[in-house]
């Protein structure tokens, strides 16, 4: 799912080399029922892969009412979520901090934070699910066009919320070092296991020394028939703290356990909290 200036929905074929990235991040969230969580796609890297339509029929289905897949429409979850990045940020020297939010599609939390005073920058590649992110700020926007890397930015007139259509996996050199703390709600645990790497190496740039990333991940029970299987993957503790993922960068503060209940069987939606690391630990 790569965004580019083409006249089928904004989305060019390319080779798998680059859409391998991508579709793993798609595959995950397309007419599945709740229950079903077995799904494994294999991808032929001699296959070319044009993803428009399917994207675009994904998010009518979703906009329209249809199978929410993966999405958490439950305003106690954005609560929980953002109690725990407040006790974990260091409120002393601000009240309102940065938050970043990669893959978040159009996920309440974003416009929630920024509700509460807090400064948001939301990254994805989906027009449907930027401009639905954008529709619950309403029509205060301003569009910024990135040619040198096919980036849309829109800013809120705010100047507290952005939203960066693109890919994640994209260096921004403007927010090198720049967020108090990162949201990332299941999206490590969406990933194919080779691409964590790089996903973790972007945050861990983004983010400020001494910054947090709240992370949800599926844990799912020892006797779940796809326990090894993915996605979405089984995440644990050592798997986020394995050295070229988070624990590169990052010190493991807390276990937060199971946050709320879901309604996919066999698994429980649960927290962790890393902290960064200091240069002189690096």
């Amino acid at each position: 799912k790569r965004s580019d200036q083409n006249s089928n929905n904004g989305i060019k074929s390319h080779k798998i080399s680059k859409e391998h990235t991508q579709l793993m991040l798609l595959f995950p969230r397309i007419n599945r029922s709740l229950s079903s969580t077995l799904s494994i796609f294999y991808i032929y890297q001699s296959i070319p892969l044009t993803l428009a339509m399917t994207w675009s029929k994904t998010w009518d289905d979703i906009l329209s009412g249809g199978n929410p897949r993966w999405k958490v429409n439950n305003m106690e979850a954005k609560r929980i979520a953002l109690d725990h990045i407040s006790k974990h940020v260091d409120t002393t020297k601000k009240k309102a901090f940065e938050i970043l939010c990669p893959l978040a599609g159009d996920d309440q939390f974003v416009h929630y934070a920024w509700s509460n005073g807090h400064h948001v920058t939301s990254i994805d590649i989906v027009p449907k699910a930027v401009a639905a992110m954008r529709d619950q700020f309403g029509s205060d926007w301003e569009e910024e066009q990135k040619p040198e890397n096919g980036m849309i930015v829109w800013k809120h007139k705010s100047g507290r919320a952005t939203l960066y259509q693109g890919d994640v996996f994209t260096v921004r050199n403007e927010l090198h070092g720049k967020f108090d703390a990162v949201y990332d709600k299941d999206s490590f645990g969406a990933l194919g296991k080779h691409m964590r790497a790089d996903f973790c190496d972007r945050l861990a740039d983004y983010t400020k020394e001494g910054g947090i990333v709240y992370v949800e991940v599926k844990r799912k029970a020892d006797d779940h028939p796809g326990k090894d299987q993915g996605p979405p993957f089984s995440v644990e503790k050592g798997d986020l703290m394995e050295l070229g993922n988070f624990g590169n960068g990052f010190d493991y503060v807390e276990s937060l356990g199971e946050l709320y209940p879901i309604e996919i069987p066999s698994m429980a939606q649960t927290g962790h909290v890393l902290k960064r690391k200091s240069s002189s630990e690096l």
